[in-house]
């Protein structure tokens, strides 16, 4: 599984997902920080890839292509709050994900 973090969201998530063997990236370091959302999604795509996101534009993208996403539904909060729920919630959102689900919400 790899995982495309959105420009939105903390590099420090790439950094954790990484320290759990998944492959991971962020769009910054794709060189994407101001491509459009369609764009990202094609990347992911190509890879088969799990987009993580705030940016509700995703989810009419995941009609199309291969990637899947997992949309951050969580207020504003600091980056140790937001990496504690995505820690706390990966196994369920992973299997959900291996199941075949194209879209996950993580909800607060």
């Amino acid at each position: 599984m790899r995982i495309v973090v959105d420009q939105q969201l903390p590099p420090l998530l790439a950094d954790w997902f990484r320290d759990q063997g998944i492959a991971a990236i962020h769009v910054r370091d794709l060189g994407m920080s101001a491509a459009p959302d369609a764009a990202i999604w094609a990347e992911a795509a190509r890879d088969d890839a799990v987009v993580l996101s705030r940016d509700e534009d995703f989810v009419g993208l995941t009609r199309a292509g291969s990637a899947r996403l997992v949309w951050i539904r969580i207020g504003n909060c600091a980056n140790a709050t937001l990496l504690a729920a995505v820690e706390a919630n990966w196994p369920a959102i992973r299997r959900r994900l291996e199941d075949g689900e194209r879209l996950v919400e993580l909800r607060s």
